[in-house]
Protein backbone atom coordinates (compact mmCIF):
# COMPACT_ATOMS: atom_id res chain seq x y z
CA UNK A 1 0.00 0.00 0.00
CA UNK A 2 3.13 2.62 0.66
CA UNK A 3 4.39 2.04 -2.67
CA UNK A 4 1.50 2.79 -4.35
CA UNK A 5 1.05 6.00 -2.19
CA UNK A 6 4.92 6.79 -3.56
CA UNK A 7 3.85 8.14 -7.04
CA UNK A 8 1.87 10.83 -5.73
CA UNK A 9 3.93 14.35 -5.72
CA UNK A 10 2.11 16.35 -2.56
CA UNK A 11 2.37 20.22 -2.98
CA UNK A 12 0.89 23.37 -1.23
CA UNK A 13 -2.11 23.22 -2.96
CA UNK A 14 -2.88 19.24 -1.81
CA UNK A 15 -1.87 20.88 1.69
CA UNK A 16 -4.56 23.55 1.18
CA UNK A 17 -7.36 20.95 -0.21
CA UNK A 18 -6.08 18.62 2.87
CA UNK A 19 -6.70 20.81 6.03
CA UNK A 20 -10.34 22.48 4.39
CA UNK A 21 -10.96 19.18 4.40
CA UNK A 22 -10.21 17.95 7.96
CA UNK A 23 -12.03 21.18 9.13
CA UNK A 24 -15.02 20.28 7.26
CA UNK A 25 -15.32 16.59 8.53
CA UNK A 26 -14.36 17.74 11.91
CA UNK A 27 -16.74 21.09 12.17
CA UNK A 28 -19.75 19.94 9.65
CA UNK A 29 -19.12 23.52 8.28
CA UNK A 30 -19.50 24.16 4.12
CA UNK A 31 -15.84 25.21 3.58
CA UNK A 32 -14.53 21.73 1.88
CA UNK A 33 -10.94 21.45 -0.11
CA UNK A 34 -12.72 22.17 -3.20
CA UNK A 35 -14.66 25.43 -1.86
CA UNK A 36 -11.45 26.87 -0.92
CA UNK A 37 -9.71 25.99 -3.96
CA UNK A 38 -12.21 27.84 -5.79
CA UNK A 39 -12.39 31.18 -3.58
CA UNK A 40 -8.50 31.48 -3.78
CA UNK A 41 -8.61 30.73 -7.62
CA UNK A 42 -11.18 33.17 -8.07
CA UNK A 43 -10.39 36.04 -5.35
CA UNK A 44 -6.31 35.65 -5.11
CA UNK A 45 -5.42 34.53 -8.80
CA UNK A 46 -8.87 35.08 -11.06
CA UNK A 47 -10.20 38.57 -10.29
CA UNK A 48 -7.44 40.53 -9.38
CA UNK A 49 -5.04 39.57 -12.21
CA UNK A 50 -6.86 37.64 -14.66
CA UNK A 51 -9.72 40.04 -15.57
CA UNK A 52 -8.73 43.47 -15.12
CA UNK A 53 -6.03 42.40 -18.19
CA UNK A 54 -8.57 40.49 -20.08
CA UNK A 55 -11.07 43.48 -19.90
CA UNK A 56 -8.46 46.01 -20.98
CA UNK A 57 -7.42 43.68 -23.76
CA UNK A 58 -10.91 42.47 -25.29
CA UNK A 59 -13.42 44.43 -23.62
CA UNK A 60 -16.64 43.45 -21.45
CA UNK A 61 -18.49 41.32 -24.11
CA UNK A 62 -15.38 38.82 -24.60
CA UNK A 63 -13.88 39.12 -21.38
CA UNK A 64 -16.52 37.73 -19.79
CA UNK A 65 -16.62 35.00 -22.16
CA UNK A 66 -13.09 34.08 -21.49
CA UNK A 67 -13.31 34.42 -17.45
CA UNK A 68 -16.40 32.71 -16.84
CA UNK A 69 -15.23 29.37 -18.28
CA UNK A 70 -12.17 29.94 -16.30
CA UNK A 71 -13.98 30.20 -12.95
CA UNK A 72 -14.89 26.54 -13.47
CA UNK A 73 -11.50 25.20 -13.78
CA UNK A 74 -11.08 24.50 -9.98
CA UNK A 75 -13.96 22.23 -9.58
CA UNK A 76 -12.66 20.60 -12.77
CA UNK A 77 -9.19 20.31 -11.42
CA UNK A 78 -10.13 18.55 -7.80
CA UNK A 79 -12.53 16.21 -9.50
CA UNK A 80 -9.64 15.25 -11.92
CA UNK A 81 -6.97 14.86 -9.08
CA UNK A 82 -8.60 13.90 -6.16
CA UNK A 83 -9.36 10.50 -6.67
CA UNK A 84 -9.45 7.82 -4.28
CA UNK A 85 -5.85 7.38 -4.49
CA UNK A 86 -4.38 10.25 -4.10
CA UNK A 87 -6.72 10.94 -0.64
CA UNK A 88 -5.35 8.36 1.06
CA UNK A 89 -1.91 9.92 -0.02
CA UNK A 90 -3.06 12.52 1.54
CA UNK A 91 -4.18 10.97 4.88
CA UNK A 92 -1.22 9.02 5.01
CA UNK A 93 1.16 12.05 4.68
CA UNK A 94 -0.57 14.43 6.83
CA UNK A 95 -2.55 11.80 9.00
CA UNK A 96 -0.92 13.21 12.42
CA UNK A 97 -2.11 16.95 11.95
CA UNK A 98 -3.09 18.78 14.64
CA UNK A 99 -5.11 21.93 14.73
CA UNK A 100 -6.16 21.97 11.18
CA UNK A 101 -8.37 24.81 12.16
CA UNK A 102 -5.02 27.16 13.21
CA UNK A 103 -3.50 26.07 9.37
CA UNK A 104 -7.26 26.95 8.02
CA UNK A 105 -6.75 30.35 9.23
CA UNK A 106 -3.39 30.74 8.28
CA UNK A 107 -4.15 29.95 4.82
CA UNK A 108 -7.26 32.01 4.77
CA UNK A 109 -5.49 35.37 6.03
CA UNK A 110 -2.55 34.93 3.83
CA UNK A 111 -5.21 34.71 0.32
CA UNK A 112 -6.70 38.23 1.80
CA UNK A 113 -3.45 39.49 2.11
CA UNK A 114 -2.51 38.16 -1.65
CA UNK A 115 -6.07 40.03 -2.62
CA UNK A 116 -5.11 42.90 -1.17
CA UNK A 117 -1.71 43.06 -2.46
CA UNK A 118 -2.95 41.86 -6.53
CA UNK A 119 -5.73 45.01 -5.85
CA UNK A 120 -3.20 47.62 -5.06
CA UNK A 121 -0.76 46.50 -7.82
CA UNK A 122 -3.75 46.19 -10.52
CA UNK A 123 -4.40 49.75 -9.10
CA UNK A 124 -0.79 51.04 -9.55
CA UNK A 125 -0.51 49.63 -12.95
CA UNK A 126 -3.24 51.20 -13.73
CA UNK A 127 -5.90 48.35 -14.94
CA UNK A 128 -7.68 49.51 -12.13
CA UNK A 129 -10.04 52.61 -11.75
CA UNK A 130 -11.83 54.89 -9.51
CA UNK A 131 -14.63 56.29 -11.46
Amino acid sequence: MEKDNRKYRICFIDYMWYVAEIWHERERTNLNGRMLLFWCWLFVLLIPLGFPPILCLFGWMIGLAIVIPLCFLPDLFCKLRYTAGRCEALREHYGKMKHPGRKLAKIVLIAIALIVANVALMFHLGFIHWA
